[in-house]
């Protein structure tokens, strides 16, 4: 059995949004407003959880970055010091 909502979906001063709208239609290939809507809701949530995989993935990477910088900064640092005690001795 299938149960079908319905609703009505009532958009003001639809002419302050028209081009917004208007973009919105060619974005999702709908002509119906209601039907681009609501797909480009189904967009934005989409594209909201691949924003928060790509920013936890960039704090993964400045992590990672800043590990590896230290390493390198500790190498450089040794061998700093491996050079000055051997021009010492």
């Amino acid at each position: 059995m299938e149960i079908v909502f319905s609703m009505a979906i009532t958009i003001r001063d639809i002419d302050q949004h028209y081009y917004m709208i208007e973009d919105l239609k060619s974005l999702t290939g709908n002509k119906v407003t209601t039907k681009a809507l609501i797909k480009g809701g189904y967009i934005a949530v989409e594209l909201g959880e691949q924003l928060k995989l790509e920013q936890e993935a960039h704090e993964k990477t400045k992590k990672e970055l800043e590990e590896l910088k230290s390493l390198v900064a500790g190498y450089l640092n040794h061998q700093k010091a491996l050079t000055d005690y051997l021009r010492r001795s």
